[in-house]
Order: C-alpha cells, then structure tokens, then sequence
C-alpha cells in the first residue's frame, strides 16, 4: 500500500499523468529513511533537504503535500505493520502548470552487515566534481545503482566515488554510491571521556560533490557533542588514508546508521586493506546513535 495526498491506496491506486516530467527526463527527488520503535525519528529533516533540493532545482513540491509522522502510522497500521520498516517518500517531477505528486511507501529493513564490517570498494568509480546534480537526491539515480549493483557483484558491501587531483598528484575520496564516508583517528583516549587528546574524526565536505547525508549530518553533530572533532575536508579525503591502521573507517546510511568498515579493496593498486570492525570509537558512536534514534530524543 502507499501514502499520498493524505490517504491510503493500493499499490495500482496512484495515477500519474504522462506529461508529469518524471516521464520526460527523470525529473524528481526521493528521500529514504525509517523508523525506530514506530517512530518516523528523522523525517522533518528528510523533509527539509527534499524542499531545499526542490528550491534549487526548480521543482513544485508543495510542503504541505509531504507526510506528517501521523501518516506514517496510519500507513504501517494499514499494512498490519509492527516492527520498523524503511520508507520513501517519492516527488514526482510535475508538469508546465502543476505541482509534483507525492507518495510515501514502506518496505522491509534490509540484512544488517555481516560481523567483521562491510567490505568497501575504492577506485573504482570517478565522480565528475562540476556535476551539481551529485549533490541532490534524484530519481536519475541510475548511475549510482549500477555502481551499487557492480560493487555487490563483485562481493563488495558499497563502492566509493573520488577523482584524480592531477594538481596534487592525489584521489580524492567523497562518498559511496549510497552512503557518506568517515574515517576516524583511533588511537586516542576515548569519546567520553574529558581528557585532552580527542579523537578526530574526517568526512568529505558538502561543498564537494556529495550528498549532503541526513545520517551524516546527524552523526556529526554527535560526535561534537561527545568531545570529538570533526574536520569536514574540501575537496574530500586523500587517498593517503588507506593504508594506516591508526584508522577506523565507518559508512553512514539513514536507513541502516553507522556502518562500520572492516576491509578496503583499492581495484588501482589491487591491495587490500583491514580494520577492525567496530573499533572502539565508532562502537561508542553506534551504541550513543541507536540509543537516541530509539528513545526520540532530539537530533
């Protein structure tokens, strides 16, 4: 069943014109999140990037056809659903003279990772940094999924996007096909504790060519809290890192949080990297994240 305009309907039940420009180019956004104990925890700030990416791109998305939390449970309750699901909210492209029609449906929480952390691919696929579209949820999203659907051939968990700086002689890493990358220094004293030396912790910055993550974000803002730092790098994060076991190296995803990564595989240089999965900070980063997500409290 699906959301839409404030009522329930079969899957058959939405009727989308064929001069809506979803059909002509791919014109769209969607925004995938879930739930935790029934509550839709991060949808106002789902919502929030899907109106911004409309803004920008131009799109006629009006805000009070998106879902509230309440159209949340009324679409599990419909379903029969107890447990948490993975939602996604969809906004079509519109036309010349109307708005974009807005549906929401739910589906199973995908298999958590495996113990000893996801399996990450580097190298293997280039970004183009000019593309101002990488930066925006859209229904053209079809290059990510094959490389999404390449990496998972190959045995991989997710692949990672970069570029060659031929300036600095370097690759830059930005992000996976579906998920933000951050790679943490870990030998240090702790998240917790109020000693001086904090654990500092790199992510790509929004200003390259990555999607701005709700996870991302909400992860940043923790780890701030806990007395971490943070360094959000332009134009991403060199190559350089890879090889260190002073690392711990994590995913973000709204749908499945921290991901921890146990094993690198650079496809240029055909060397494979290891590291503990979770390591101890990126633990205590998971373990403060769940609890929160769980309770409702604010993020």
């Amino acid at each position: 069943m699906i959301w839409s305009n404030g009522k329930i309907l079969p899957d058959d039940g939405l009727t989308i014109p064929i001069s809506d420009r979803t059909f002509e180019h791919g014109l769209g956004l969607f925004e995938t999140f879930r739930t935790y104990n029934g509550r839709a925890t991060l949808l106002e700030r789902h919502k929030a990037r899907l109106l911004r990416s409309a803004t920008e791109l131009d799109l006629p998305i009006d805000p009070s056809s998106l879902p509230h939390e309440q159209d949340v449970r009324r679409l599990l309750e419909a379903e029969g659903i107890t447990g948490d699901r993975m939602l996604r909210i969809t906004a079509s492209g519109g036309t010349a003279s109307t708005n974009s029609i807005v549906w929401m449906k739910s589906s199973p929480l995908p298999e958590p990772v495996g113990e000893g952390g996801a399996s990450l691919l580097v190298n293997s696929w280039e970004v183009d940094s000019k593309d101002t579209l990488a930066r925006h949820k859209t229904l053209n999203y079809w290059e990510r999924r094959r490389v999404f659907e390449e990496a998972r051939r190959q045995g991989f968990d997710e692949a990672l996007s970069g570029n060659w700086d031929q300036n600095h002689d370097s690759y830059y890493y930005y992000e996976g096909s579906r998920t933000n990358f951050f790679l943490m220094v870990a030998d240090t004293r702790g998240l917790l504790s109020f000693q001086p030396k904090r654990p500092t912790i790199y992510t790509s910055s929004t200003a390259s060519p990555i999607v701005p993550g709700i996870m991302r974000q909400v992860v940043i803002e923790l780890a701030r809290e806990l007395s971490a730092e943070v360094r959000e790098q332009k134009p991403g994060i060199e190559s350089g890192w890879a090889g260190r076991s002073t690392f711990e190296v994590f995913l973000t995803n709204s749908v499945r949080g921290i991901i921890p990564v146990g094993r690198v595989t650079d496809a240029s240089k055909k060397r494979v990297y290891r590291y503990e999965a979770p390591g101890r900070l990126t633990r205590m980063l998971q373990e403060q994240l769940e609890k929160r997500l769980r309770l409702g409290l604010q993020l």
